[in-house]
């Protein structure tokens, strides 16, 4: 049975895209012989095919195999380690919880004898990388041994892969998000806004780094969030529209700020002067902070990404304006 896209208006058939790529011949589709599996995920460069994966299993052991040419897309293919640690972090397991080894293993791919890269994180999780002739295998396996021998699946296997339901997410239950941030915000909506942004961000970074359960917002965010718009076009004069795109721009600016400049992290007074001054040249009710020539270093530099990059500069200028401040203070 095949399973056609129901039509209307602006419906865009995914699997239509992942038909045209493979019939183009580019890239095989490699997996497991004699095993059902399903299309999990592909990628595209423009309109070219460059990589597809097949996923077998369900939920409790599963094992993945993604065929991929780089070749021609702006695309590094990451270290199997790196490929392990994006999986753990989609499901909240923290890196220091398992043990870590590397080593290598023999694969066959259509009777092919090669090498693969093996990064194996405690007894759960595994991933195998080979690459031949211009163009790699990348298995992913949980609670399941790699499997050794993979081969170029046959027209029939692809086409019945094809023609079935596309994988359905919630089949693959998703690791807890961490513990709900309890704070709550009472004073002015800029500055709770900040904080709340500002701490989600420094959250992040730990958590790409150790892995574990992903941060989230608190319940609040979204009142907070309206509030600060209203206030935002109450103060500036400005439409609703505008506000949003004004607090976007100063929050962009604060996290930036405390990802680039070390004083902001590790000086509370300072990290404190520079968030009053930027919400007070934000929304207009104080335009000659001491700052203000870094605030209009941001615009300069925000103002960049609307056209092709020219240098380095703009950054520069402004976190060097930014510091120039911090020494004065």
């Amino acid at each position: 049975m095949r399973f056609d896209a129901p039509r209307w208006p602006g419906w865009r058939d995914p699997r239509a895209e992942l038909r045209r790529g493979l019939a183009e011949g580019r890239l095989p589709v490699i997996g497991l012989l004699d095993t059902d599996g399903e299309f999990s995920g592909w990628e595209t460069s423009g309109d070219v095919l460059t990589s597809v994966t097949v996923r077998y299993g369900d939920a409790r052991s599963w094992l993945s195999v993604q065929t991929a040419r780089w070749g021609g897309a702006v695309r590094l293919s990451p270290e199997p380690r790196d490929v392990l640690k994006d999986h753990l972090r989609v499901a909240g397991v923290r890196f220091a919880d398992v043990g870590w080894s590397d080593f290598e293993a023999a694969v066959t791919i259509d009777g092919r004898e090669l090498t693969a890269e093996v990064a194996r994180g405690g007894a759960d999780w595994r991933v195998a990388r080979v690459a031949l002739d211009g163009w790699e295998v990348c298995v992913v396996s949980y609670r399941r041994e790699c499997e050794p021998r993979l081969g170029t699946l046959p027209d029939a296997a692809v086409g019945r892969m094809l023609d079935a339901p596309l994988a359905d997410p919630r089949r693959w239950p998703q690791a807890e998000p961490a513990v709900e941030p309890a704070e709550e915000y009472t004073g002015e909506p800029h500055r709770g806004l900040a904080e709340v942004v500002l701490r989600t961000a420094l959250r992040q970074v730990e958590w790409l780094e150790e892995g574990g359960p992903a941060p989230r917002l608190p319940k609040s965010w979204p009142r907070l969030w309206r509030s600060a718009i209203r206030r935002q076009a109450d103060l500036a004069g400005e439409s609703e529209q505008a506000a949003e795109a004004s607090l976007h721009s100063m929050l962009s600016h604060l996290t930036s700020l405390q990802s680039d400049a070390g004083w902001f992290r590790e000086d509370e007074g300072l990290r404190d002067r520079a968030i009053n001054e930027t919400l007070l040249y934000g929304t207009g009710l104080a335009l000659d902070v001491p700052s203000r020539a870094a605030q209009e270093a941001w615009r300069e530099r925000e103002g960049t990404r609307q056209a092709p990059p020219r240098s380095g500069a703009p950054v520069r200028d402004w976190l060097a304006a930014w510091n120039a401040w911090a020494g004065r203070a």
